[in-house]
């Protein structure tokens, strides 16, 4: 069964963000506790054999199981265990453990010292002892189920799975039942101890266990070699007893008894995984170089004709320097010798006569001896020089077909006197006592184009509106300084004196 990123379970409570791995349980994703705010992994069950699930009852209490594991507060096995089913899946969540999977960690080139395999199975054993009264069934002992945090030296167990639906059989009994139980657990240990102490898996040897460790190790103590012989007994043909043909021959008490002290081990880290045929380390190191894909017997038998390939393959490589600073010394030494001799050979050599700048031609019979180099004022002149002036040439102008005729100038116009003309006062602006505003600028556009589809428009000054002339005031002309009074009209003429009229006579 595959989740998809963002898939949300529990009614929005955990949403699957990523696939991690697939252990021996099954397929592991990393998912987010969104009521707690944190990342958690999300463990699908029983997905490798959906028919093989037990019933509702028995899943139910493998839920409580895991409540009461986390009741216990061991720190050897994984926080925050817990399960639930949505849509008829069986999910189980868990803490991210540090560190890293033994099964990622040791390798059959790098497996850990015996020491810390002794600690880590120890470890185990003691927690595994505080889970005697909730029980052992359905827990998975292989390495992928191991975390481990070298520096910090923290074991984690997660290896929690539903245990198998079995039907009880008339003549087994409760005692019977918790026996195969432990006797499975011890074998897991036994198991995981020998992964640790060599990095293969006990499914690929036939031979009793404690051969290869010893060969690897030979300062373990000889009580390592009966706890591997007790937990994992082999038959005579090689082949690995089941519970049913086998009964459990020793207790998880017992076996973790006869494990070592720390004391009893040796303190040198564990040698390397590789057999070791040779005294020669380097022997091992060139020869698995030079020849990856050699057979293990080509290393027992020819141990000398591998030894002197090795020898001679170290002197070739310190002697490929030298030559090589030899070689640059003598192609330096070549190149100088080689330019000097040319420099320093004497010019009446033939060899030299290409390179000599003294050098005499014959004369030609048909050269003048006239010199090509002459000034320009002085070349013949072949053509006219260009008039390089703005002035056209004579008779380019067009010539109009007909003369106008001319036109006798117009009389001028008597000069009459023109009143001067006044300009009327303007009057002075009356200032404001409001505070001019300044007009607010145009926000500019936050990104220009740096060439705009059509050019803007020139700016065009409106034209200033006509003004009406003032009235014409007449005044008169002032006499102008040094000019002839204007002639004075003459006065009236009195009219004739008459004699006055004679008296009336009294008679």
């Amino acid at each position: 069964m595959t989740l998809a990123v963002g898939t949300a379970l529990q009614n929005g409570t955990y949403v699957i963000d990523a696939w991690v791995t697939e252990d021996a349980v099954g397929p592991v994703y990393l998912a987010m506790d969104v009521s707690k705010g944190q990342w958690i992994q999300l463990r699908v069950l029983g997905s490798r054999s959906p028919a093989a699930l037990p019933d509702a009852l028995q899943r139910q209490a493998f839920y409580q199981y895991l409540d009461q594991v986390n009741y216990l507060k061991q720190a050897a096995f994984s926080a925050r265990l817990g399960g639930f089913e949505e849509e008829g899946v069986c999910y189980q969540t868990l803490a991210s453990p540090p560190g890293t999977p033994l099964d990622r960690l040791v390798t059959e080139t790098n497996s850990l010292a015996p020491r810390s395999s002794i600690a880590i199975i120890q470890r185990l054993t003691e927690a595994f002892e505080t889970l005697h009264p909730l029980g052992w069934a359905g827990l998975r002992l292989t390495p992928d189920q191991v975390w481990y945090e070298p520096q910090d030296q923290i074991v984690t167990f997660t290896g929690f799975d539903l245990p198998p639906s079995t039907t009880a059989t008339p003549n087994s009994t409760e005692k019977d039942q918790v026996s195969s139980e432990e006797s499975a657990l011890v074998r897991g240990l036994t198991h995981l101890l020998y992964f640790l102490l060599t990095g293969q898996r006990t499914e690929a040897t036939n031979a009793p266990l404690a051969v290869e460790v010893r060969r690897r190790h030979p300062e373990l103590p000889t009580v390592v070699d009966t706890a591997l012989a007790l937990g994992s007994p082999r038959l005579l043909n090689g082949a690995t007893p089941t519970l049913h043909e086998l009964p459990p021959t020793v207790t998880l008490a017992a076996w973790k008894a006869l494990l070592p002290t720390p004391e009893q081990l040796p303190s040198t880290p564990a040698p390397s995984a590789v057999p070791q045929r040779f005294t020669g380390p380097s022997t091992r190191a060139v020869f698995s170089q030079s020849d990856p894909g050699a057979q293990p017997q080509a290393i027992v038998d020819y141990p000398a004709q591998v030894s002197t390939l090795v020898g001679s393959t170290q002197r070739q490589n310190r002697s490929l320097p030298l030559a090589l600073v030899l070689t640059g010394l003598l192609a330096t030494v070549s190149g100088l010798g080689f330019g000097f001799y040319a420099r320093l050979q004497p010019a009446s050599s033939a060899s030299q006569e290409r390179l000599n700048p003294n050098q005499s031609f014959p004369p030609l019979p048909d050269w003048n001896g006239d010199d090509l180099l002459q000034p320009w004022a002085d070349a013949p002149a072949r053509r006219d020089r260009p008039d390089y002036s703005n002035t056209p040439p004579p008779g380019s102008e067009p010539v109009p077909d007909f003369a106008p005729d001319p036109q006798e100038p117009a009389a001028p116009p008597p000069a009459v006197p023109q009143p001067a003309i006044v300009p009327e006062p303007v009057s002075e602006p009356i200032e404001s006592w409001e505070t001019p505003v300044a007009p607010q600028p145009e926000p500019e556009p936050e990104f220009e184009p740096i060439f705009p589809s059509e050019p803007a428009p020139l700016p065009v000054e409106p034209a200033p509106a006509p003004q009406p002339l003032p009235a014409p005031v007449l005044v008169e002309p002032a006499p102008a300084e040094g000019a002839a009074p204007p002639p004075l009209a003459p006065a009236p003429l009195a009219p004739p004196l008459q004699p006055p009229a004679p008296a009336p006579s009294s008679s």
